[in-house]
């Protein structure tokens, strides 16, 4: 009966399943952007009812949601490596961040929804260790970004949605005054967004408990049928921290702008040319879909292409070549004089650099023993959250506040951002290219061993 069951796993990772698994957990991955993202469509009136500067919409919009993140990050990893039933664990988180989106809807101060936020956050960190992990079962090396990519387009879409969606149900509930519930009472427009755009993960739980555990594959030398111990974990990243170091601090310092940027934009077009809320919703929600989705596609299908050429350092090539040429776009967008010039270079930034959004994690899972990718990716995850989330807002509203010292001055913020990170980022991948040949290299010729 086992043997029946391990064949009838390995089938589905052979067929048609396998996308379906990467279409419900991009699903679940689209769903969480809408709950962590549609917060930046709401800055202004929140800010009015509670009172905030800057500097806290920062904090709820990032360091919130890493807090917590960096306590529950490697247990979750390591739940991750170690579970028969990795599946669980996001139908849970699911369940969690749905609830505390929704409880962001009944705070009534700063402390109340930075608490709520945190509570998202941690919910989340469920997600994407636990995604990557079945989705590199599911799928080898050659298909491996692609399917990557699949999931990671919900991002992008779900960030899209968040204020396409967050527009129109914020437009709604200003014409209505809001909502009253039951013992809760009355809540204003901004309140009533997250509690609707909560309630939809009982749906979202439901479609993962479908989710089947497939058989685990490219396992650590020695430890192919037992669990690698913590101390053989710890050991194993000291001795390869030039190699994760180059991988983890390039997407930590892309998080950081692609974040920061992201999260400051719509505010930025609010204030410099007075665009109303539903109209940026529409607009730069619409950019982020399509051109978030097109790019990350389109970086997944490249790798594939390089990959069958020959080309096995592809993933981190692609990302190298696209944070090259994002810069200029990233950079001269901001100071445009007409809104549309500044949302046409957002899209061609957007494109460009979405194109490295799955196959960097794909890079990460090539050079990485199957026992250690959930741990990996919690701590990679633990980084982007700390780095990208806790300081890409905060660094852009920092060089505002207390660098300019003028709300109308966030166009140069996200400009200067951009020319300081984009150097360091280009820099710390070249250098770490040899490296990273050299771990793709000592995994094939363990694989071949293992083969044999």
């Amino acid at each position: 009966m086992a043997s029946n069951a391990v064949r009838d796993v390995t089938t589905a990772t052979n067929g048609a399943y396998r996308w379906y698994v990467a279409g419900v957990l991009s699903l679940a991955y689209c769903f969480s952007a809408i709950d962590a993202r549609v917060l930046t469509l709401l800055v202004v009136p929140i800010k009015q009812d509670l009172g905030l500067t800057d500097f806290q919409i920062s904090l709820l919009q990032g360091f919130a949601f890493a807090l917590l993140y960096s306590v529950a990050a490697i247990p979750i990893g390591r739940f991750v490596d170690t579970s028969r039933a990795r599946t669980r664990i996001i139908v849970w988180g699911v369940v969690l961040w749905s609830i505390m989106t929704m409880a962001c809807g009944l705070a009534r101060s700063f402390g109340q929804l930075f608490a709520a936020r945190i509570g998202v956050g941690v919910g989340e960190a469920t997600l994407s260790p636990t995604a990557y992990s079945l989705i590199s079962d599911y799928f080898d090396s050659k298909r491996r970004a692609l399917a990557i990519s699949v999931y990671a387009i919900g991002y992008p879409i779900g960030g899209g949605l968040a204020l396409i969606i967050g527009g129109v149900l914020l437009q709604y509930f200003t014409g209505t005054g809001g909502i009253t519930l039951p013992v809760i009472g009355a809540l204003a427009p901004w309140q009533a967004v997250f509690v609707v755009v909560g309630l939809p993960g009982a749906i979202i739980a439901g479609l993962l408990m479908t989710v089947r555990e497939p058989e685990r594959r490219e396992l650590a030398k020695g430890y192919e049928g037992r669990t690698l111990p913590l101390s053989g974990v710890v050991a194993y990243l000291r001795q390869h921290w030039r190699l994760y170091g180059m991988l983890i601090g390039s997407i930590s310092l892309i998080g950081m702008l692609s974040i920061g940027v992201t999260l400051w934009y719509p505010t930025f077009l609010i204030r410099t040319y007075k665009m109303s809320v539903t109209d940026v919703g529409l607009y730069y929600g619409t950019v982020m879909l399509i051109c978030g989705t097109l790019g990350t596609l389109g970086g997944g299908w490249l790798s594939g292409r390089l990959m069958r050429a020959g080309r096995r350092d592809a993933n981190m090539r692609i990302v190298l070549m696209t944070t090259i040429l994002k810069a200029l776009p990233l950079i001269v967008g901001p100071l445009m004089p007409t809104p549309v010039l500044a949302l046409a270079l957002m899209a061609v930034g957007t494109l460009i650099g979405q194109g490295a959004q799955g196959v960097i994690i794909a890079a990460i899972q090539d050079v990485t023993p199957n026992q250690l990718r959930g741990q990996v990716m919690a701590l990679t995850l633990l980084c982007v959250n700390l780095i990208g989330l806790g300081l890409g807002a905060s660094f852009i509203a920092a060089i505002t506040d207390f660098g300019f010292g003028d709300e109308g001055a966030l166009r140069y913020s996200i400009s200067l951002a951009g020319a300081v990170l984009l150097p360091c980022i280009i820099l710390l991948i070249a250098v770490g290219m040899p490296v990273y040949r050299r771990a793709l290299e000592r995994m094939a010729a363990e694989d071949r061993a293992s083969s044999n």
